[in-house]
């Protein structure tokens, strides 16, 4: 991989859309440390090759669900 990709963990119960790289450990390519990728009430949005792209996705979901777009606080994107 050339460089790193983005995603988006959507939540609609806590109301938050969250930008993450794609090596993070909560993220690991969109598939989560628990190893599934989707559920009723939780998703992931990607994968983006840009940053920018991503945090547009992160704000337009944010608002989707009714919260704001945040930043994983354990891989910084």
């Amino acid at each position: 991989m050339a460089g790193t990709d983005y995603w988006v963990y959507v939540n609609r119960a806590f109301k938050k859309a969250e930008l993450h790289k794609s090596k993070c450990g909560s993220c690991k390519y969109g598939r989560t440390m628990h190893g599934d990728r989707t559920t009723a009430k939780d998703w992931w949005e990607g994968p983006f090759n840009s940053r920018d792209r991503a945090w547009e996705c992160a704000q337009s979901t944010a608002t989707t669900v009714g919260g704001v777009p945040t930043k994983c606080a354990l891989c910084h994107p």
